[in-house]
């Protein structure tokens, strides 16, 4: 017999894509309380704006990064109208919004799936049902520890932000954290520009109040999380971290 007849070939796509499918299907349909913080399902709905942010994070890397060509940031602030849709809303209306919105996030969904497949192969050692449960979701969003990676430092990063910080020194070190979950895409200048921001660093340092943690979440859909989508981007379906400039972050909003 000739090596081939020997030998199979071990490489294969097909655990990896089953992980990114069934990530997707919790994103859309099914939710996840496994992932810390839990994921609520798009379909659902969400019951405080703290939920959608989760999701919204969640869903930019387990889209690639591709979830604003649907929802971009600016459909996510409130009085947007959508949001507003997306929050607290049980209406005949609120939940048409919602279907059409998973409808036209499954296109976005096989598209990442497409990107995902050229650069998802791996070397399986056994075959069983077993090593695939094993090795699918329970370890690693994507099957992959570069993807853990990004979802773990960019959720913990918007959990800082949430409830605001002590002084000005942990503004400051949670600014400079910002290089791991952005893949050192974060915003040009982003400390100076809050700090010449009276508005904005008072709300980043006010944990209490109801304006403040709006202002905070404002400043986190509409600064950071493009800075996080361009990551997902950049890691481009692999281990890899492609650099991939994405400059249009946008200003603050103080009104």
């Amino acid at each position: 017999m000739t090596t081939n007849e020997h030998t199979e070939d071990r490489r294969t796509t097909r655990r990896a894509l089953e992980v990114l499918d069934r990530d997707q299907d919790r994103l859309l349909y099914d939710g996840d309380d496994q992932r810390d913080p839990p994921i609520r399902s798009l379909s659902d709905g969400f019951d405080t704006y703290r939920e959608a942010l989760v999701w919204y994070q969640a869903a930019g890397v387990r889209t690639l990064g591709h979830v604003e060509t649907v929802l971009k940031p600016e459909y996510m602030l409130p009085l947007a109208g959508v949001l507003e849709h997306l929050v607290d809303a049980d209406s005949p209306e609120s939940q048409y919004v919602r279907r059409r919105l998973v409808e036209e996030l499954d296109d976005t969904c096989d598209m990442a799936y497409r990107q995902f497949r050229e650069r998802a192969q791996e070397t399986i050692e056994s075959d069983t049902e077993h090593d695939r449960q094993v090795d699918g979701y329970e370890k690693n969003p994507l099957n992959r520890p570069a993807f853990k990676v990004l979802d773990d430092t960019q959720a913990s990063a918007l959990d800082s932000l949430w409830s605001g910080f002590a002084d000005r020194e942990a503004l400051g070190r949670w600014v400079r954290s910002l290089s791991a979950p952005t893949n050192g895409e974060k915003p040009e200048r982003l400390l100076e520009r809050i700090i010449s921001s009276p508005v904005m660093l008072e709300a980043l340092l006010d944990e209490a109040s109801s304006e403040s943690v709006a202002l905070r979440y404002r400043f986190a859909v509409g600064i950071i999380m493009p800075s996080f989508f361009s990551a997902a981007r950049s890691l481009n379906g692999s281990e890899r971290s492609e650099v991939q400039t994405d400059t249009n972050h946008g200003e603050f909003q103080q009104g």
